[in-house]
């Protein structure tokens, strides 16, 4: 490995590391009334372009099809924190940072309200996320559809696998 790559591994973990402080500032962005509603009508927009399955680069293109929705994606929530007012994002940024944001409350009370169900939910995304990313593809969701219609029309399921 060379040094410009390895410099190029180091930034990227960085951000990686920086991730759940983003998430906890874009969340209370979101969440504070003083945020203006076009703002977050434009996240709300890209989230939706992530969701829809017609995209600009169809996903069934290895990496770009994935890819076009990530830029999308970050291009946005750049666009979003560096347009909401200064003092809102500067509150925020300060939450997030020191791991008093709304996000953090939120999920504890979350995994209050669900016990045992929140942690398995978390354990399960990662398998959701890949499931949720193959579902895009029409064909897949087809497929998906004809098992669940065998599995559900055959006696000898049970319930626990029809879940």
């Amino acid at each position: 490995m060379n040094l410009s790559s390895s410099s190029r591994y180091l930034r990227m973990a960085r951000m990686v590391v920086k991730l759940p402080t983003y998430a906890r500032m874009v969340w209370g962005l979101v969440r504070d009334p003083r945020t203006p509603i076009g703002l977050k009508g434009m996240l709300l927009a890209a989230l939706a372009y992530v969701v829809m399955p017609v995209d600009l680069i169809p996903d069934v293109i290895p990496i770009l099809g994935q890819a076009d929705d990530l830029t999308v994606l970050l291009l946005v929530l750049d666009l979003f924190i560096q347009n909401a007012p200064a003092d809102v994002r500067a509150e925020h940024s300060a939450r997030a940072r020191n791991g008093t944001a709304d996000l953090d409350r939120d999920l504890a009370r979350l995994r209050g309200l669900m016990g045992h169900r929140f942690d398995r939910i978390r354990d399960d995304l990662p398998e959701l996320l890949d499931r949720y990313g193959r579902m895009r593809d029409p064909d897949e969701v087809k497929r998906a559809i004809a098992s669940w219609r065998r599995r559900r029309s055959d006696p000898t399921t049970s319930t626990k696998e029809l879940g």
